[in-house]
């Protein structure tokens, strides 16, 4: 079954540092399933790797290696944009950043279950009916 996926997770495939069973076992299922991911992932995502290159945590070119290697992954980046709206209300009534609804808002849009190791949008996504993975 295809599941939405969101930075926490992405960032735990790429970074063996961040790596722990439940995102292990998503990577396997990514292998074969349809991921998706809302339309502010991709800027979210590299945004975590230079931050973490700033830092000194990864090295420019285990950065270029991990840009490589997710960009050949099946993530389907979702075009269709929630409305402004949409998400003002999500993130208010959950208190979630707007990135975060966002991932929140396409699971539900889409009925698919949701793979996140962020506890605030988990406890979210359990309170708006969303499977977590």
């Amino acid at each position: 079954m295809a599941f939405v996926v969101d930075n926490s997770v992405t960032v735990a495939w790429s970074v063996s540092s961040q790596a722990d069973r439940y995102s292990r076992l998503l990577l396997e299922r990514a292998r074969r399933e349809d991921i998706y991911a809302p339309h502010v992932w991709p800027l979210e995502f590299l945004n975590t790797l230079r931050m973490l290159e700033r830092r000194a945590r990864l090295l420019a070119h285990q950065v270029d290696g991990i840009v490589a290697r997710i960009s050949k992954m099946r993530i389907r980046v979702e075009t269709v944009l929630a409305d402004n709206r949409t998400l003002i209300e999500i993130s208010r009534r959950h208190d979630l950043s707007i990135y975060d609804a966002s991932y929140l808002e396409l699971a539900q849009r889409r009925g698919l279950p949701l793979a996140t190791r962020d506890t605030p949008l988990q406890r979210a996504a359990r309170t708006a009916g969303v499977v977590l993975v």
